[in-house]
């Protein structure tokens, strides 16, 4: 068999059978019982907001939604408000620029809820030496 053809066959998607064939149930036959058979749609977290910030903390909206406004409070400090409630939310953020070429500069980020505020999250962004750096970041939140 030729390389080319190995990889094809190796790299395939199955068929729909051959795939529920090789689904696995991971409940034990407690927890099979125990547990629901499926979340209803209000069950499960919804994004309710995404925003990407430039390292000078302009908020780019066309790669946001749901956020109003995001500044730079000090050096790799920033907020970024969204237009409802993130108090019980979670949030995930990422180094990264706003668009689609080029690369980041390295580093890390840390988010948090804003203290006085119930829309807004607190971020800082370091280098990796682990000093504050301005950075740009993409962040999403889900409640």
């Amino acid at each position: 068999m030729s390389a080319e053809r190995l990889h094809e066959r190796l790299w395939a998607d199955p068929a729909p059978a051959e795939r529920e064939e090789r689904e696995v149930d991971n409940y034990t036959p407690a927890e099979a019982v125990d547990s629901p058979a499926e979340e209803s749609s209000a069950e499960l977290a919804q994004v309710i907001g995404r925003a990407v910030v430039a390292a000078n903390g302009a908020l780019v909206p066309a790669q946001s939604s749901g956020a109003t406004s995001a500044t730079r409070l000090s050096l790799g400090t920033y907020q970024v408000c969204f237009n409802a409630p993130v108090t019980s939310g979670t949030y995930v953020a990422s180094i990264g620029i706003p668009g689609n070429v080029g690369a980041s500069a390295t580093g890390e980020i840390t988010v948090a809820g804003r203290n006085g505020t119930n829309n807004c999250l607190f971020l800082q962004t370091f280098n990796s030496a682990g000093a504050l750096a301005d950075r740009g970041f993409h962040v999403i939140v889900a409640v």
